[in-house]
């Protein structure tokens, strides 16, 4: 048997599940928890006097209670005898509405959370691609689906790069020289491997290092793809060779060309399981630009591609669609980027936020609509868009992802800065 408080419990779970699976643009961004019916209900049948907790709250900690009426009389002066006169949970949720009626839909407070919080960090849902996303593929169907038509967005980017430790095949590499080794190379290499500890790293200068296995055998740890470190290295193999050691240099790494793709595999194969190899074979290797699908696709029945291309490549021009939390600064030791309630946030984002609905109304209606069947309607998407996509110029993207141009614009609180727009101006 469960009591009250379960039964609430329970109902804001199951309205908070059914808000993230729709992610309707009307529904996600609601200032207010229409669906939570037992705690709004609950709320309404408690009378008599304020908590003795609250009225000691009000008492030890007014500095919250009048950091909140500063937030009311800087966003919402117009509203200040409405807000304050709500009960002490209501007041939020009260400010929450108006503030989303003349500005921006704020995500839903959550009942429990401490008002100082929510002062100290203005509440912000962003909900850009971020890198994990994209590698991690926990998305919807519609989402992956649309996502297999975009270029990979992350070209360039160093994390791709970790496991990208030799990047060639040292057998291929072409023999440029007519070098031999001489007895002094053979007696410096013999040397050198005799210092080294079993599974010790010789670091070469030139940008490559070798790990010693045993007294025989020596293996290429990782490589710069230089002309320089090539030969150096075709060199130390024929040296090796000559010296009685085994030299296992083999390629671990990607190419520039094989990462893009590369970085799609998984991405394809996922997409493959959905609907066939079939359909996969008609998207290219490395997928079309925003721009080729915004040409193929906008005013069609399919308007709505090119905005998820947009968003894929955080090219949406909306602080909420482009930024993620991988995007964010964060103080030692905490787990979410705290924003600052400053003027310059709310106008950036109110003035965002018709561009940011429209995005939203327009993915939203070709994910769902690929979803109601998506085989037979994916393939009704690629059988239409691959011709017209054929026929468009596709630029190549020459500029390399670089994290650090990504950052969140949003003003942040960050260790040792003083919060000027709250009351120490």
């Amino acid at each position: 048997m469960w009591d009250i408080d379960q039964i609430v419990a329970r109902n804001n779970q199951a309205s908070i599940e059914y808000m993230m699976a729709g992610r309707a643009v009307d529904v996600a961004q609601s200032p207010t928890p229409q669906t939570w019916t037992l705690t709004l209900l609950a709320k309404k049948l408690q009378v008599g006097p304020p908590l003795l907790s609250y009225l000691l709250e009000s008492f030890t900690n007014y500095d919250t209670l009048e950091g909140f009426i500063e937030l009311v009389r800087k966003f919402l002066p117009e509203h200040e005898k409405k807000i304050l006169s709500e009960s002490r949970n209501q007041q939020v949720y009260r400010f929450c509405y108006l503030f989303g009626k003349k500005y921006y839909p704020l995500p839903s407070y959550r009942n429990g959370d401490h008002i100082g919080d929510f002062l100290n960090n203005m509440p912000v849902e962003l909900m850009g691609m971020s890198y994990t996303a994209y590698h991690d593929l926990v998305m919807r169907p519609g989402y992956l689906l649309l996502l297999s038509l975009v270029i990979y967005p992350y070209e360039g980017d160093e994390r791709d790069e970790e496991d990208d430790r030799i990047p060639f095949d040292p057998v291929e590499i072409p023999k440029s020289t007519k070098y031999k080794p001489t007895a002094s190379d053979i007696s410096w290499v013999k040397s050198l491997i005799e210092s080294l500890a079993d599974g010790g790293e010789w670091i070469a200068p030139m940008g490559f290092s070798v790990i010693k296995v045993d007294d025989h055998t020596i293996q290429l740890k990782q490589a710069i793809d230089t002309p320089d470190v090539k030969e150096t290295i075709r060199r130390t193999l024929l040296i090796a060779e000559r010296a009685g050691i085994t030299a296992k240099f083999s390629r671990t790494g990607r190419k520039a060309e094989e990462k893009i793709s590369g970085a799609r595999i998984p991405l394809l194969e996922t997409v493959k399981r959905m609907v066939g190899a079939d359909l996969v074979k008609l998207i290219p290797k490395n997928g079309w630009t925003k721009e080729v699908l915004h040409a193929a696709t906008d005013g069609t029945r399919y308007d709505g591609v090119g905005h998820f291309a947009d968003w894929v490549c955080q090219a949406t021009g909306c602080t909420v669609l482009d930024s993620n939390y991988e995007d964010c600064r964060y103080q030692e030791g905490d787990t979410e980027p705290y924003f600052k309630w400053s003027e310059r946030n709310v106008k950036l984002l109110t003035e965002e936020w018709p561009k940011a609905q429209e995005y939203r109304k327009k993915i939203d209606h070709i994910v769902q609509w690929l979803e109601v069947n998506p085989i037979p309607r994916f393939q009704e998407l690629l059988k239409v868009l691959a011709p017209k996509a054929a026929i468009i110029p596709m630029k190549k993207v020459n500029s390399l992802y670089d994290p650090t141009e990504r950052w969140c614009p949003l003003e942040q609180h960050l260790p040792g800065e003083e919060d000027e727009e709250n009351g120490d101006e």
